[in-house]
């Protein structure tokens, strides 16, 4: 084994198509190499290792412990979650992907379990319909506490770009998504409700193939990302608000690989820095990760890793 500073590279495919996408349903989409069948993983405080914790970063963005299974074709097939119940972890939800012979996601179901304290339900299920390997339809569900909805979004296409989403809600529209493309690459995302007033609206800024610019508004809230590039290579991507106050910088190394983090904490009104110190395997996989703010350990991530045989 080995230790390298961060092994997160960045996919400009979702920066990208965050609206078209929404989710990591494959071994890359997790930074996984090789043949991986399942990662279990587990976040403790540093200063307390017999403590779960949610760190916010990498497994533990949401929960303390995941489990993840994966088909040999490299498809997500199970997801697991765990949350910290009085001092021991739970599992909170269950989530099965069934992949179709063509190797695309065919429906997922999420189960709600909460460590056995509610009764179970299912959450969430969708169901994912192509055309000539394309997605055109999609049938949502969710529960909620007091209610139930049911949602359906329809696909259009031109010249093998998505170009219209169209989001039903009771048999009636609830908003639309348009999109426009320039040189086969996305320039412009708008959303609008069904009383045509403007929604969320995203537009991409170019040079050379390289994004260098992603402004998301919505109302009179804006978000900015900035991309720097050396010698083609991404380097660092920073978040500004509205004003063009910077609010977070994440910053890559020459192998395209994030070296720092750095977040504007609200409470202190100072930046915090966050590094990352990972531990790899030989396949190159992160086994261990600890995670340090402002030079102090606060977070170790511990990953068990297994692998297909052929």
């Amino acid at each position: 084994m080995h230790t390298k500073k961060c092994v997160i590279k960045i996919s400009l495919f979702f920066l990208l198509l965050n609206g078209i996408l929404s989710g990591q349903f494959r071994t890359t989409d997790f930074r996984l190499l090789g043949k991986v069948e399942s990662v279990s993983s587990i976040t403790t405080h540093f200063s307390n290792p017999n403590q779960t914790g949610v760190s916010g970063f990498l497994d533990s963005e949401q929960f303390d412990s995941v489990y993840l299974k994966f088909d040999s074709r490299r498809n997500l097939v199970l997801r697991e979650n765990y949350l910290d119940y009085r001092g021991k972890l739970g599992l909170f939800d269950r989530t099965i992907f069934q992949i179709n012979p063509s190797n695309q996601l065919e429906k997922l179901e999420t189960t709600l379990i909460q460590n056995g304290e509610e009764p179970r339900k299912i959450s969430q299920r969708k169901i994912y319909y192509y055309i000539q390997n394309q997605l055109v339809r999609t049938d949502e569900f969710n529960s909620g506490k007091t209610s139930d909805q049911f949602w359906v979004m329809n696909a259009s296409y031109e010249n093998g770009e998505i170009i219209k989403k169209v989001f039903w809600m009771e048999d009636k529209i609830f908003s639309v998504d348009q999109m426009e493309y320039e040189k086969g690459l996305i320039r412009n995302e708008t959303n609008f409700y069904n009383n045509g007033n403007k929604g969320k609206s995203v537009k991409y800024e170019y040079k050379n193939g390289d994004l260098l610019k992603k402004v998301a508004a919505l109302g009179n809230e804006k978000t900015i990302q900035t991309f720097t590039y050396d010698n083609g290579q991404l380097n660092q991507i920073e978040f500004s608000d509205q004003v063009g106050k910077i609010q977070r910088t994440e910053i890559y190394d020459e192998d395209g690989l994030l070296s720092e983090l750095k977040a504007f904490n609200h409470t202190t009104q100072q930046f915090d820095l966050y590094r990352f110190e990972f531990e790899m395997d030989s396949e190159n996989n992160w086994t261990k990760c600890k995670i340090l703010r402002n030079q102090t350990p606060i977070y170790n991530i511990q990953r068990e890793i297994t692998y297909f045989n052929n």
